[in-house]
């Protein structure tokens, strides 16, 4: 053998290295996209028309907020007052002491449970009053029960307003009647919300439709109906609120659940608060939801071999919440050498999922490469 084709040996190893690591490597480099798959979902269309002048669409489940409108506008909440004045007696230990109904809880107007003044109810059966049927009196005795006065109370409804993070709520009252300084938002009545629905006596009495309290000191029966009409009209109603005065409007927070899902809406400012928040429900429920956004089995890349490609899969799937108007991207990526799909929902992602396609044993690794060269070392070098 010439000298000349001793010295060429080193340099037909090293292409045919190169050669080998080109194909092992494929693993990233020979890796492409495959064409686009169909986009999920499609426009989901504006949310509807209501009246309200300011409202907000959550979805407790993934904590989101689905749809808003001025929902940081302060205006008068009505009755849903009540949520605060119910926060501030659920702090009690005990809800079990009995309290005088005064003269001045008594005689408050507008909406009332019909409470007597000198007649003496438990805490609970006051908030049962309030909350259940709405009561004006019941808030009243409720304020003056726990504090003292309806004044010291207030001071304790702004503390826990401040303590819960409200910047755009301020309390003159615990029963909301119209008064100037008495105000909230949307986003933070339903915060309030959010909050009160955690305490599972809350969340009893706002779904209660109808309960009898003590007879009154005349003998007369008392039994209170719920003052908010989704409970028997919307399916999966909740609760949680309602609220009217001239000021006001009709307010409402409503809150339902369904396919495993809790939503709330809150509406202020409404002609029809009752109709507005079925309408903002159904649209959270029927727009957004949990879509496949990866699909296990499904074909994300290619891979080529040789002269074909093999196809790479989605080695498990991947799901997400999301709006059918949020375009879904599947894109290939890589983690390290490792060919992944990326699922994205408006540019953010949402999931992974390995590519995983059949073995190319015929294609070597560095790892063979190697062991080649060592293999034919003598040879290499002409011995």
């Amino acid at each position: 053998m010439s000298n000349l084709s001793v010295r060429m040996r080193p340099l037909i190893v090293v292409v045919a290295t190169l050669l080998l690591i080109s194909g092992a490597v494929p693993a990233v480099a020979a890796v492409s996209s495959a064409p686009p798959l169909p986009v999920f979902g499609a426009f989901a269309g504006a949310p509807p028309d209501v009246t309200a002048a300011s409202w907000i669409l959550y979805d407790e489940t993934f904590d989101k907020v689905l749809a808003q409108h001025d929902a940081d506008e302060r205006r008068a909440m009505a009755s849903t007052t009540k949520i605060m004045t119910a926060l501030v007696a659920l702090d009690l230990p005990s809800l079990n002491f009995p309290v005088t109904v005064s003269k001045r809880a008594a005689d408050i107007g507008e909406a009332e449970a019909g409470l007597v003044e000198g007649e003496v109810l438990t805490m609970q059966q006051l908030l049962t009053a309030m909350l259940v049927r709405s009561g004006n009196d019941a808030a009243m005795a409720v304020a003056e029960g726990v504090a003292g006065s309806v004044e010291a109370f207030v001071d304790m409804m702004n503390a826990k307003a401040v303590a819960l993070g409200l910047e755009n709520t301020h309390f003159e009252n615990p029963h909301g009647l119209d008064e100037l300084g008495h105000y909230t938002t949307a986003r933070d009545l339903l915060t309030m919300a959010l909050v009160a629905m955690q305490n599972p006596l809350f969340a009893q009495l706002v779904r209660t439709q109808t309960v009898r309290l003590p007879n009154a000191p005349d003998g007369t029966i008392r039994v209170i109906s719920t003052t908010n009409q989704l409970l028997s009209t919307y399916d999966g109603a909740i609760g949680v609120k309602t609220g009217y005065t001239n000021a006001a409007g009709h307010v409402l927070v409503a809150a339902a659940e369904r396919d495993g899902r809790t939503l709330y809406a809150v509406v202020m400012g409404s002609t029809d608060s009752f109709a507005d928040a079925a309408a903002l429900l159904d649209y959270g429920f029927s727009k957004f939801g949990v879509i496949d956004v990866i699909m296990s089995g499904a074909t994300y890349a290619q891979r080529r071999v040789s002269d074909t490609s093999d196809p790479m899969t989605a080695e498990s799937g991947v799901e997400a919440f999301s709006s059918l108007e949020d375009p879904v991207t599947v894109e290939t990526e890589f983690e390290g050498n490792t060919p992944v799909a990326v699922a994205r929902i408006g540019g953010v992602a949402v999931g992974t999922s390995e590519l995983t396609g059949e073995d190319a044993e015929h294609l070597p690794t560095l790892h063979d490469a190697l062991g080649w060269i060592s293999t034919y070392w003598s040879w290499l070098w002409g011995r």
